[in-house]
């Protein structure tokens, strides 16, 4: 265990704070899905737009508060904030009756994550070289999933072996979240100069390399639509309690291979460079998609969804370590901020269009999985492209 000598003690307890977090969120995640279809008026294009909706609430107010953490020289208050409400809000979402109430609760859990994420991402920077960026943030997002892996097996068993209502899995998640306040106290944060410029000015002067790699971010994100889609995939496929239990041993294969990859994946980009590493992500995810397209069978589901998780493991971490990378380190929270914003709301569109696709062919659902192909495969063209310019 060697690597853990590289892992800094503030990304230490805030990797607990997310394993904790996710933890209980991915116990609601993994059964909400099959929650959610069975309330009255809710479909396939209900869990396209939820997922994009919520991705479109946390983005925008990533910028809006990534940009308050640099003019206020201060990071921790706006974490702790946005981990206390999301908390609140899955105690309350098991209580739903329609996927209105469904959306509402989603929508405020967003919105912690909006307040929180830019300003986590900007202290985790912070503290790190930048030679070390790749393995900390990558050991960061190993221990949130480590928690989401945690969390769908609970809801297994919770589900499965002991026969408890989804809801009352869903509200044991609520009340978990609570705990991730706790190593939160703990949390360091390095003195960090007040930035006044206004955000439309720290905006403008962010570099064009920010934003030449944020776009090709984007026409990915454009494709990456919910996760929640993948599990309908399975649910589709099998009735009765096959139809949630599978969805959720497939959840948990998902997790695990993320878990076990995105630290190495982190070390990874620290040597051959976060560009590399996102080229394989993008191309581990057009290959998952294209055979989620034609899969209809255990056998076939279990190295889709393997792929899957290794596709996220490459992509997610370096992400932020690149635009970290590029950013200056006195708008770094700002940067993040318009990191997040861009990528939700371009999730937002792709994860709405990939549910619409979801209806236009019920037998197979083909055609949301072909779209999320060809947009990782422009992701990659765009990456490909920004390289050769670079060198020329």
């Amino acid at each position: 265990m060697k690597f853990l000598r590289q892992i800094h003690p503030t990304i230490l307890l805030l990797g607990f704070v997310s394993l904790l977090n996710d933890l209980a969120g991915e116990l609601i995640m993994a059964v909400l899905p099959t929650f959610l279809i069975n309330l009255p008026g809710s479909g396939g294009w209900v869990v396209g737009l939820i997922g994009g909706l919520e991705d479109g609430v946390r983005s925008v107010l990533s910028l809006i508060f990534g940009g308050w953490a640099d003019r206020h020289g201060r990071k921790k208050p706006f974490i702790i904030l946005g981990y206390l409400i999301p908390s609140v809000s899955r105690i309350l979402l098991p209580f739903s009756t329609h996927w209105t109430m469904v959306l509402g609760f989603r929508v405020v859990d967003r919105v912690g994550k909006g307040i929180r994420t830019a300003p986590r991402d900007a202290l985790m920077a912070d503290v790190v070289a930048e030679g070390a960026r790749g393995i900390n943030f990558g050991f960061h997002r190993a221990m949130d999933t480590a928690g989401a892996l945690a969390g769908s097996v609970l809801a297994f068993v919770f589900y499965w072996w002991l026969g408890l209502e989804l809801k009352w899995v869903i509200l044991i998640g609520g009340l978990v979240s609570m705990t991730s306040l706790i190593p939160l106290l703990f949390v360091q944060e390095t003195n960090s100069k007040p930035n006044h410029r206004t955000l439309l000015g720290g905006l403008s002067e962010l570099p064009k390399i920010f934003y030449w790699n944020l776009g090709a971010m984007a026409l990915f994100a454009l494709g990456n639509f919910s996760y929640m889609l993948f599990l309908l995939k399975v649910n589709s496929a099998f009735t009765d309690q096959l139809a949630v239990g599978i969805p959720i041993l497939m959840y948990i294969i998902y997790n695990f291979v993320y878990t076990v990859f995105a630290t190495p994946a982190g070390i990874l980009s620290d040597r051959i460079g976060r560009r590399s590493v996102l080229l394989l992500g993008y191309g581990f995810f057009a290959l998952a998609c294209a055979g989620f397209a034609y899969a209809t069978q255990v056998w076939a589901f279990v190295p889709l969804f393997m792929l899957y998780g290794l596709a996220y493991a490459f992509i997610e971490s370096n992400q932020k370590a690149f635009i970290a990378d590029v950013s200056p380190v006195e708008q770094r929270a700002t940067a993040m901020g318009v990191f997040q914003l861009t990528i939700g709301l371009a999730s937002l569109v792709g994860s709405t269009f990939a549910g619409w696709l979801w209806g236009a062919k019920e037998s197979s659902h083909a055609l949301t999985f072909y779209y999320g192909s060809l947009m990782a495969l422009v992701g990659v063209i765009a990456l490909l492209t920004l390289a050769r310019l670079k060198r020329s």
